[in-house]
């Protein structure tokens, strides 16, 4: 990308500047770059039924307060943003995390973070999508959204869902013995919510509530038996098979994220989201890309990216031999030059600035 045109994009996406400031939100400094950019990849709409909300991070070590850390994780320090996904890993919306005392919109203020999060995510989704397709789709999440109140209220909305729980918010626990064997399930479900709720022992008890699917039909699953040192077929309730299965939709696009790090370690944490931003609509580029060609004729991650600036260093150089042209405007300006002061009518088409005489052979 050529200087010029890097000026002319930089001058459109500044920062928010101190008039601006949020005492409210920590994140204000951002806020206008993050609701241009939710803005455009919202614009392509909801089209895959198989949503899924999760939490991503972004690595930084700046100083600030905006700084989490997770411990067992890939990147254990950063910036934590909420993220809903489709099942290809393409970015439907997008969130920074500002703490856990943060207002996260207007929707439901006494209801828990997740809850909160997953209703202001999913608040374009309710007002741009009929009542008759909202039925059409299905929401996952993790165990630390879950929770039956959010499943209940989403399914008022018409809305099916699926997700882990965790032990302590539910008050009617399924009892299962700790020594019984791989692929013991216990079942509930709730008649007036039509709420299924499965606890199965795995490697772990894991415990799963959804308004969309159930035991049957199990299906197997290979599992790593001790004993007999190789994996078995396990069967396991429906339920299971399709979170696994549709689940991994933010995970994907974090993974296609990662494969264009940039090799800039900056301080500024404002930078950071504005890299993740670009990451981000270079990874939805990429998906619709390969959800428009046939499967001999899909690309990676970094072939996109090597594609792009290909096309923008071949641009550069067209621009390069090219002689830059002037033409006299009606109306005066100040130059463009930083230390200059002299108003001229001089104006470079090329380079789309105003330039007195000295300056302009001096800056071509």
């Amino acid at each position: 990308m050529s200087r010029d045109d890097f000026e002319r994009i930089k001058a459109k996406l500044k920062f928010s500047k101190s008039k601006d400031k949020d005492n409210n939100d920590k994140g204000w400094r951002i806020r206008a770059i993050l609701e241009i950019f939710r803005t455009n990849i919202q614009s392509y709409g909801y089209f895959q039924t198989a949503l899924s909300v999760d939490e991503t991070m972004v690595k930084s070590y700046a100083r600030t307060s905006l700084k989490q850390f997770i411990r067992g994780k890939p990147i254990r320090f950063g910036l934590k943003f909420w993220a809903l996904c489709t099942q290809n890993g393409f970015l439907l919306d997008l969130d920074l995390y500002c703490g856990k005392n943060s207002s996260v919109g207007d929707i439901l203020p006494k209801c828990t973070l997740g809850t909160r999060v997953v209703m202001l995510l999913l608040k374009n989704f309710f007002s741009n999508t009929s009542p008759r397709k909202i039925s059409e789709y299905h929401l996952y999440f993790d165990n630390f959204f879950t929770s039956f109140d959010l499943i209940l209220h989403l399914s008022k909305l018409g809305l099916r869902s699926t997700g882990t729980i965790r032990e302590n918010r539910v008050r009617e626990k399924n009892i299962i013995d700790k020594n019984a064997p791989r692929g013991t399930y216990v079942a509930k479900h709730d008649k007036n919510s039509r709420i299924n709720y499965i606890t199965m022992i795995d490697s772990k008890q894991v415990s799963i509530a959804s308004t969309a699917a159930g035991v049957n039909p199990l299906m197997p699953l290979n599992r790593y038996k001790a004993e007999q040192r190789s994996k078995v077929e396990i069967p396991f309730p429906k339920v299971f098979h399709v979170y696994n299965k549709f689940m991994g939709g933010v995970d994907l696009h974090d993974g296609h994220c990662n494969n264009v790090l940039p090799s800039i370690r900056s301080k500024r944490w404002t930078w950071v989201v504005f890299v993740k931003l670009i990451q981000s609509a270079i990874t939805n580029a990429t998906v619709l890309f390969n959800s428009a060609h046939m499967e001999e004729n899909k690309i990676g991650t970094k072939e996109f990216v090597l594609a792009i600036a290909k096309h923008y260093i071949g641009n550069a150089s067209l621009k390069v031999g090219q002689p830059h042209k002037t033409v006299n405007k009606d109306k005066q300006k100040k130059c463009s030059t930083k230390h200059c002061v002299i108003r001229t009518y001089k104006f470079c088409r090329n380079c789309e600035k105003y330039f007195c005489k000295q300056c302009f052979s001096q800056f071509h």
